[in-house]
């Protein structure tokens, strides 16, 4: 009887031990490493922290380029409606001094009455369906409807659905639903369902159900942590950098298409108000011959916005003589431009000739001469180097070859872009 008791002791605490040991969580025989937690908290932070400064870096970019574009088409807005505004200035007192000139040539006729206030109305630009009013209609940026009015409001950044209204909230993170929101959102490890959330929470041993908490409940071990961890935050940098390519792409569309766009309207925006000026002279000159046997001339509109803007590590430059066009290449102020990128300029006058020095190199040129070198080697010059104002002006390209410095050339916004960062 002893030993059978004995032998059902034995069974009885062996099968305590096997029902202990399914009844314990795996890992509960040692405690969870805090080293391994800081250390996989740490790998985390660091992603979030290479994202968030990603982000912040990106929206700064973006922001620049909207800008920048928004600053020239509002000076070339601008532009426009200085000349347009000087031009109806020039008709209106050309043809009112030629009415005068009328006047006192049949004013004393009775027959010309009626010719003449047939006259007055058409080149009267407050006369409604007058030709000149026609003009006058086209080029006013108030009259709705008109030209002008339509170019002028698809860069408002203001007015709903323009084309610079659609650029600013794409790139506008508190706008709902645009691409720098959901690129923010990506990005935001307080964003319920978003990528850095979803991580924030694998990483976190308080966060149940989590990967690191079902380590530090013992259910896997530091390994299987391991190993989870390390495929999640492997997988999730991927997921965040294809997020923030498709999104920065996206955004790189948007702005050439919005920069191709208005600068087509503007384009075809000038040609329109163009034709008009010509088809309201035409009327009022043939108009003219019918009734007074012959017509009338007036000199010719130039429209252009080739004024060419600098941009240098973002910052859009203002020189004293601004770069200049000369067959097709463009000519940029070398003092102005190599001492912002850090180099010292020296005018020898007697040689009418530049050095620059910028740390190991030196760059010298003659006025006139299209050779240039650098520290002994020759360079040449698509164009000759050339004064303009007293300021010595070089080819765009040779900034890049004498200090090393990235230049792009805009031809659509007329714009050089310079980056040393």
């Amino acid at each position: 009887m002893r030993e059978k008791a004995i032998r059902i002791n034995i069974l009885a605490l062996i099968a305590f031990i096997l029902i202990s040991s399914f009844a314990l969580p795996v890992g509960t025989s040692h405690a969870a490493s805090t080293t391994f937690i800081n250390d996989i908290a740490e790998k985390y932070e660091a992603l979030e922290d290479e994202f968030t400064k990603q982000y912040k870096a990106d929206l700064k970019t973006e922001t620049n380029h909207y800008e920048l574009f928004l600053e020239k088409t509002a000076d070339e807005q601008k532009k426009l409606e200085k000349l347009l505004d000087e031009d109806l200035e020039y008709l209106d007192d050309l043809l009112d001094k030629d009415y005068k000139a009328l006047i006192n040539q049949y004013g004393d006729d009775r027959s010309y009455n009626s010719k003449l206030t047939q006259y007055k109305n058409q080149i009267n630009p407050s006369y409604s369906t007058g030709a000149l009013w026609k003009y006058s209609k086209e080029i006013d940026k108030n009259y709705s409807t008109s030209l002008h009015w339509k170019f002028n409001n698809q860069i408002n950044p203001n007015y709903s659905t323009s084309m610079m209204w659609k650029y600013k909230n794409e790139i506008n993170p508190s706008y709902s639903t645009s691409t720098m929101w959901k690129y923010a959102n990506t990005v935001n490890s307080s964003y319920s369902t978003s990528i850095m959330w979803k991580l924030r929470n694998e990483s976190n041993p308080n966060y149940s159900t989590s990967t690191m908490w079902k380590y530090k409940q013992g259910n896997i071990t530091q390994e299987q942590a391991k190993k989870s961890m390390d495929s999640i935050l492997k997988t999730g940098k991927e997921d965040l950098q294809a997020e923030r390519d498709s999104a920065m792409n996206s955004i790189k569309k948007l702005r050439e298409r919005t920069m191709n766009d208005i600068v087509d309207l503007r384009n075809e925006t000038v040609r329109k108000i163009l034709k008009q000026r010509s088809d309201s002279l035409e009327d009022i000159s043939d108009l003219r011959e019918r009734l007074f046997g012959s017509g009338i001339e007036a000199k010719a509109l130039v429209i252009s916005f080739d004024s060419i803007k600098v941009i240098i590590d973002g910052e859009l430059q203002q020189f004293e003589q601004p770069p200049f066009v000369v067959n097709g290449t463009t000519l940029v102020p070398m003092r102005a431009i190599f001492e912002r990128l850090g180099a010292n300029v020296e005018w020898n006058q007697a040689q009418r000739s530049v050095k620059a020095t910028k740390g190991n190199t030196t760059i010298q040129l003659a006025i006139g001469s299209n050779m240039a070198s650098k520290n002994g080697e020759n360079v040449k010059l698509d164009v000759a180097a050339q004064t303009k104002n007293n300021h010595t002006m070089v080819p765009l390209r040779f900034i890049s070859e004498a200090l090393g410095a990235n230049v792009m050339w805009d031809g659509k916004t007329s714009t050089v872009t310079i980056t040393t960062k």
